[in-house]
């Protein structure tokens, strides 16, 4: 049985009269003009990087602030520049009165989510998610394909198919038609290859180096343990939904956050699920992406739910007021 969520309050709250889910994107959504994006979004924003110092060496921050774009030559340039893009979002909407009772993250996203609910703080997420991502750069190496155009019955019997030529497996259920493979090349591009002939599918390779979710990574999961039973981890003020499980966690203990994170390393993200499930529970709220680029805004397709959604980063908008104008005419229903 699932964990009930508090109904979500329809008082005002800051410049949005409709309340708000908070979606934090993944590593996908990473590009090298975010963390400058995000910071046109004011004094929050750049406070997260005054914060981060406290955390990272001068040279790692560097990396990061260059004039031409952040550096993401390896995973965790990518883990820690979009999880410091994604708290940048977030601090400079909370600023303006922006708030939301209910959160989630898809794959990365989920170490933003555990500072939007108070389970971690920022510095002691940031921690973590830069040795996750040094852990990754020591993956087993494979690859991560996105499928698009085919139902999830379809893509379990590709990836059934594929396994006679190695691992792979779904790593993320992300809406009916929009799902990833991931495992050894020669698997996926099998499974890839029968998805578009049998089924009519688009496939794009959206990794090349670490086959994220899978069992390949069990290497992974093995290596960051340690660092997440030594977290400091606290009661949440605001409901856990962990990607691997789509449930609330009801009052998690430090084990289980342990457990649950540890197995995010290998198992897949239930988004689909995740969304569905809050959409259905939680009445007329807008799902807000929190982060760089539009992936989560843009899955979210009437043709899937009709829901209200909006993003924070808006590349053709460079102010602040405009943003936020913007994330709340969407919070409003104005289309």
């Amino acid at each position: 049985m699932r964990a009930e969520i508090p109904p979500v309050s329809d008082a005002p709250r800051g410049p949005a009269e409709v309340g708000a889910v908070f979606m934090f994107p993944g590593q996908s959504s990473a590009d090298p003009g975010m963390l400058a994006r995000a910071l046109t979004l004011g004094p929050a924003a750049g406070s997260v990087l005054d914060d981060a110092a406290a955390v990272l060496s001068r040279d790692t921050l560097a990396r990061y602030t260059r004039p031409s774009g952040v550096l993401l030559d390896t995973n965790r340039d990518v883990q820690v520049s979009v999880f410091l893009t994604t708290q940048m979002h977030l601090r400079a909407i909370e600023a303006e009165g922006v708030r939301a009772d209910v959160s989630l993250g898809l794959s990365l996203g989920e170490y933003s989510h555990l500072v939007h609910i108070g389970a971690l703080s920022f510095e002691e997420a940031l921690a973590l998610v830069e040795r996750r991502g040094a852990a990754y750069d020591e993956s087993p190496h494979g690859i991560m394909m996105a499928v698009l155009g085919a139902t999830e019955d379809e893509v379990t019997e590709a990836v059934s198919r594929a396994s006679s030529h190695g691992v792979v497996v779904i790593s993320n259920f992300n809406a009916p038609t929009q799902h990833v493979i991931a495992g050894e090349r020669a698997a996926v591009d099998a499974a890839a290859a029968w998805l578009e002939e049998m089924c009519g599918a688009s496939t794009v390779e959206t990794e090349s180096r670490v086959p994220m979710h899978s069992p390949l990574l069990t290497p992974v999961a093995a290596a960051l343990r340690p660092h997440l039973t030594r977290a400091p981890w606290r009661t949440p003020a605001r409901p856990y939904l962990p990607n691997v499980s789509a449930a609330v966690e009801p009052s998690p203990s430090t084990a289980q956050f342990v457990e649950r994170l540890t197995a995010h390393v290998t198992e897949p993200v239930r988004w689909r699920a995740s969304i569905e499930w809050l959409a259905s529970t939680l009445g007329p709220v807008c799902f807000t992406e929190v982060g760089p680029g539009a992936v989560l805004f843009n899955m979210l397709s009437r043709r899937w739910l009709d829901v209200r959604r909006a993003k924070t980063d808006n590349r053709d908008v460079t102010t602040l007021d405009t943003q936020l104008a913007e994330v709340v005419r969407n919070l409003r229903g104005e289309h």
